[in-house]
């Protein structure tokens, strides 16, 4: 799959988020919720988009889990669920994800790359969510950089 077709499945994905008040929704194009203003969202699932195993992808998430704690973040539980039904690939998913609230882009970015993931997302003070890459040259991109 390409970097732009993966792009494209970024943006049309919905990222629920287990905050303290409750569920709040996240999309691209669409403003946050005020209680989200500033967070980043990333995920340990399918590094580089590439599908793992479930109990592989568990583990992931149990390691980047301890990595947000052990950074002192707060963190809230994601889950990314994606629909793109493209007549000749159709994909969907659901992928389980951390929210990281406050002022948390580099740390973010940072998780991300470590993680093998090709980016994360950042929503700013003004609730725009825009995909920022952790793995260099993902659509061409370096990492830190917005995407898209």
């Amino acid at each position: 799959m390409t970097d732009a077709r993966l792009l494209a499945l970024y943006g049309s994905t919905t990222w629920g988020v287990d905050a303290p008040g409750g569920r709040l929704t996240v999309r691209h194009g669409v403003q946050a919720p005020h209680a989200l203003r500033p967070s980043a969202i990333v995920t340990a699932c399918n590094p580089a988009s590439q599908p793992h195993s479930p109990d592989e992808n568990q583990r992931a998430d149990e390691r980047l889990r301890g990595r947000i704690a052990a950074l002192g973040l707060a963190h809230w539980r994601t889950l990314a669920h994606g629909i793109d039904d493209d007549p000749v690939e159709a994909v969907r998913w659901d992928e389980p994800g951390w929210c990281l609230p406050g002022d948390t882009r580099d740390a973010a970015v940072a998780l991300g790359s470590d993680f093998g993931q090709n980016a994360i997302v950042w929503i700013d003070a003004a609730g725009v969510a825009t995909t920022v890459c952790t793995r260099e040259g993902f659509c061409g991109a370096r990492v830190g950089e917005v995407v898209g």
